[in-house]
């Protein structure tokens, strides 16, 4: 059976959840993306997530309809409908402003509000040991503090992506490291952990991963340059989808020896200790 999803006030199977041909997010692509994950089947670091929705939400005049109460009462029961015992859930929230009125404005009062909750797909054990590579794109996205709907570079770049068989998309701009399609990233320098400041979107798993390895590393948040990732002693990406995974090859350029480091494989202990912790 297709599973259930939440959709403007509603608990519906996902075949039957209907978004308008109107709606302001598919005609001007106008809408907020938030994506969290699960562990021992409680949504991880459901707070900080919810804060970013809003921010983001406030940013693009979008009303959220439900409160934060209301929405983690609404997720667990998701999860309890359409997650197996023993697994975890990957969960997927959109927020738009509802039926377009004259093509390009909207009514605040009415927004388009749904919530998917799907099992995750985990990622390859060997890219936790081996290490995965990214290409490189020249990007900024337009609005970088908020999590939009618009993932157009993103998709675009999925099948040379795939040919090469990396695991994400770097961004850069002007000579400075971005973030990642879906990810932030980290190189590490001298024993310290380094990670982009600007233009970024401020992942939720960032900053765990920050909080789990502060005591144990020093770590700054600054500008990056791209002449500085190629020469940095190893790299690590997170993601509330990826958890922490080191980068050994950035394009055609391996990072050091290509291996993972000691400090990213320390991180992703600490991380994985602050989540079963969690």
């Amino acid at each position: 059976m297709p599973p259930y999803c939440y959709i403007n006030g509603q608990v519906v199977r996902t075949t039957e959840a209907k978004v308008g041909v109107y709606d302001i997010g598919m005609l001007r692509g106008f809408g907020i993306y938030e994506a969290l994950a699960t562990y021992n089947r409680k949504p991880f670091m459901l707070a900080a997530h919810l804060e970013r929705f809003r921010n983001s939400t406030a940013r693009m005049d979008l009303q959220i309809p439900v409160s934060d109460a209301e929405f983690e009462k609404i997720v667990l029961d998701l999860i309890e409908r359409n997650i197996p015992q023993g697994k975890e859930a990957a969960i997927r929230i959109i927020l738009t402003g509802g039926e377009a009125i004259a093509g390009i404005e909207y009514d605040h009062s009415k927004p388009t509000f749904y919530i998917l909750v799907e099992e995750m797909e985990q990622l390859a054990p060997r890219l936790f040991e081996e290490g995965c590579s990214v290409i490189v794109s020249e990007h900024l996205r337009q609005f970088p503090l908020s999590k939009t709907t618009n993932y157009i570079q993103a998709v675009l770049l999925q099948g040379e992506r795939q040919r090469v068989n990396a695991l994400e998309i770097l961004y850069t701009w002007q000579g400075k490291v971005l973030e990642c399609a879906t990810s932030n990233f980290f190189i590490v320098k001298g024993g310290k952990i380094i990670t982009p400041k600007d233009d970024i979107l401020l992942g939720i798993t960032r900053k765990a991963a920050m909080i789990a390895a502060g005591n144990h590393f020093p770590i700054e948040e600054r500008e990056v340059s791209v002449d500085e990732m190629y020469a940095a002693d190893e790299a690590f990406l997170t993601s509330s989808f990826k958890d922490v995974v080191p980068v050994v090859k950035v394009g055609d350029k391996a990072i050091a020896d290509g291996k993972p480091g000691p400090v990213t494989r320390e991180v992703m202990r600490l991380f994985h200790e602050l989540t079963q912790n969690a």
